[in-house]
């Protein structure tokens, strides 16, 4: 709550007046005057989605108060429902000042800004730095089909990963695979030796996505390629290869056999504790192996493609959006602009441990730039699905709801492509 200096009050009553901080969200937080004065605190909140965000934005919140010590922000973590706690809070008129967005990989940001709730940032944002790819997923069109921006970028990508035990592999003379088959053959000696080669969690569609993507970027990287420039359809049979690879390797036992019953946490349990030798999943997954098994020797690397050469999915990572409503929009904007600068960055990759996306930016060590190693890198498939989405349908959402229901032999992958296709727009340009 802003308060004004009224001269005519006494000092009691004034102060009383400046100790009455409200915590919490923009239009409820708090300073000791208008936004905009120089000198005068001014707190923000800022919300994110899990963990290893919320202690880097911290980190990049300290680089920021070196600059701007007067403007305080606390950073509030809402995990798993941070979706419907944003959109309660968007509702009631009450939400953070700044809070972590996905751009346009989902339907979530362009909904908030239909409900008037993201600061429009375009053209205060410098995005000079990012490649056409890194600002691809950040604009959203208007009415009038212009690029409109309302969330900062990133310069890290977020990728999928094969980890495995370095010390398993030695055990078993396994060495990193350069092609498809040398895959199947290092889960073929693993399962020989009484080791499951994978854990795997399925219990959301999110869980499933991560593992099968690297699978199609292995199996049919030419059908992502072409999807994505608009020359394949979703209906074709390089993808349903993919898919059937997945069933294969499940009927194989390559993978845990519970995975229905698990999620992308039991299942990085169920790794860390060496129950298994490798997992597929994000490149964010490292402080969660890590901090359930301290002591892990953890190697990492993409998927073999059938003919040699590693193929990486590639999402770049996207930032945070502000309140449209906030109290103190100049000091939001301030903070947005310095998050995506290169120094904030920096400060991400090495809290996170994720890959950089800009040159400038360092890894922080020899995992991390072998996750970031490949001969190929390929657009993912949840976004390839979204990109020519019919009016009024939403592919993604269907491959959130259906997805499980392949998984657990309700329908066929063939079901589950044809259903994707028949929501498409061939004719719509990315």
């Amino acid at each position: 709550m802003n308060k004004k200096n009224f001269k005519s009050l006494s000092f009691i009553i004034t102060t009383i007046l400046i100790g009455s901080v409200l915590s919490g969200c923009g239009a409820s937080s708090s300073s000791t005057s208008k936004s905009g004065t120089k000198g005068e605190t001014v707190n923000l909140t800022l919300w994110d989605h899990n963990e290893p965000y919320s202690t880097a934005d911290q980190k990049i919140i300290d680089l920021f108060n070196k600059k701007n010590p007067n403007i305080k922000i606390t950073v509030e973590n809402k995990g798993e429902q941070y979706d419907t706690l944003l959109n309660t809070a968007i509702q009631a008129g009450d939400a953070p000042d700044i809070f972590w967005s996905n751009g346009n990989k989902d339907n979530k940001l362009s909904s908030i800004v239909k409900n008037g709730g993201a600061m429009d940032l375009t053209d205060k944002i410098d995005l000079t730095k990012y490649n056409t790819n890194a600002q691809a997923i950040l604009f959203l069109k208007d009415a009038a089909g212009k690029n409109k921006l309302y969330v900062t970028p990133g310069a890290t990508i977020d990728t999928r990963v094969i980890y495995y035990h370095k010390d398993i592999f030695k055990k078993y003379g396994i060495k990193v695979p350069n092609t498809l088959a040398e895959f199947e053959t290092a889960c073929d000696t693993l399962l020989k030796n009484g080791v499951t080669p994978m854990s795997l969690g399925e219990k959301s569609s999110w869980d499933i996505l991560f593992t099968l993507e690297p699978i199609i970027a292995g199996v049919s990287p030419d059908w992502l390629d072409e999807a994505v420039a608009g020359k394949a359809k979703i209906n074709d049979p390089r993808l349903l290869k993919a898919l059937k690879k997945y069933e294969e390797w499940k009927k194989k036992g390559y993978f845990t056999n519970n995975g229905l019953g698990s999620d992308a946490t039991a299942a990085t349990l169920n790794f860390a504790k060496k129950n298994a030798a490798m997992i597929i999943n994000g490149s964010w997954l490292v402080s969660d192996i890590k901090s359930s098994n301290p002591d892990v020797d953890l190697g990492a690397f993409q998927m073999p493609m059938v003919k040699g050469g590693k193929s990486m999915v590639v999402t770049y990572s996207v930032g945070w959006s502000g309140y449209a409503k906030t109290k103190h929009p100049a000091e939001v904007l301030k903070y947005l602009q310095f998050a995506a600068s290169v120094e904030a960055q920096q400060a991400f990759v090495t809290s996170t441990g994720s890959v950089p996306g800009i040159a400038s930016l360092k890894a922080n060590d020899q995992l991390t730039k072998d996750m970031g190693t490949a001969n190929r890198q390929v657009d993912s498939f949840y976004s390839i699905i979204g990109y020519r989405a019919k009016e009024g349908s939403n592919p993604r959402k269907l491959w959130e709801d259906d997805s499980s229901k392949w998984v657990g032999g309700k329908i066929t992958a063939q079901d589950l492509i044809k259903e994707l296709d028949a929501v498409q727009d061939y004719s719509k340009k990315r």
